[in-house]
């Protein structure tokens, strides 16, 4: 990797080619299967360090977590689950909506957990992104509703 003539042919995210599949990197396996925690955990964007599990600012204003970052073409995503802020009888805090088929290119992304901690209330008006209260699984719930 410290090479500098290899390094940059060398390919760390799982890639989503459709059904083309001409390397590893492009299975089904890598995209869907391995655990988020032992692939690509990190992605550098500009200077500011996006990891998965944190939440995250995109440019449209919203919170998302990221879970698994993967190219498409030459261009990185990142599959994210939904933060919604909410209040309960506990306080303000976060919901993180979970669900399969919420993708982001890089290119919308803001701000990293650090930098959101620092200006969620007072710039935004939001719970503190720490603040985690509660957990909503989409896949399970629509499931449930429609085996009734």
């Amino acid at each position: 990797m410290a090479n500098p003539k290899v390094r940059p042919h060398l390919k760390f995210y799982p890639e989503d080619s459709k059904r083309c599949l001409s390397e590893a990197r492009q299975a089904r396996r890598w995209l869907y299967e391995v655990a988020d925690d032992k692939i690509t955990p990190m992605a550098r964007l500009g200077q500011q360090d996006y990891y998965i599990h944190e939440p995250a600012m995109l440019r449209n204003g919203e919170c998302c977590m990221p879970v698994r970052w993967f190219t498409v073409g030459e261009l990185l995503f990142t599959k994210c689950w939904k933060m919604e802020a909410l209040s309960s009888d506990i306080g303000q805090g976060w919901c993180i909506v979970q669900h399969d088929d919420y993708s982001v290119p890089h290119t919308e992304f803001l701000k990293t957990l650090p930098k959101l901690c620092d200006d969620a209330n007072s710039c935004y008006g939001l719970p503190h992104p720490s603040r985690i209260i509660g957990l909503f699984i989409l896949l399970f719930l629509s499931t449930a509703l429609s085996a009734t």
